[in-house]
């Protein structure tokens, strides 16, 4: 259950940093990018599905945001502290998809 509430407080974050990347950046792939990121992992963490179903998409989807994050890296340069948010929430992502991927077995 703990780990339902981790993945629903990262998927609110994720939401929360690509509307103000939307506000901010005119990277037009990132913001909207990071919104259905995190729409698809509160939905996933609300609604009692499958330990194996929510673990797997968490890894994909941290794998994603980490992709997401080294993109900011490219284009925009090492200052932008959002780049380091988004590789921590990814690493995180992909952290507890494990943890669920192993309960679930």
């Amino acid at each position: 259950m703990i780990i339902r509430r981790l993945i629903l407080i990262i998927g609110a974050i994720l939401i929360i940093i690509g509307i103000l990347l939307i506000a901010a950046l005119p990277i037009l792939i990132i913001g909207p990018l990071l919104i259905a990121v995190g729409l698809i992992l509160i939905l996933l963490s609300v609604f009692q599905n499958g330990k194996f179903l929510l673990g797997l998409i968490s890894i994909l989807l941290g794998i994603l945001v980490v992709i997401v994050a080294a993109a900011i890296f490219a284009i925009l340069g090492a200052a932008l502290l959002a780049a380091y948010v988004l590789l921590f929430l990814g690493i995180a992502l992909i952290v507890l998809g494990i943890i669920l991927l192993f309960k679930a077995c």
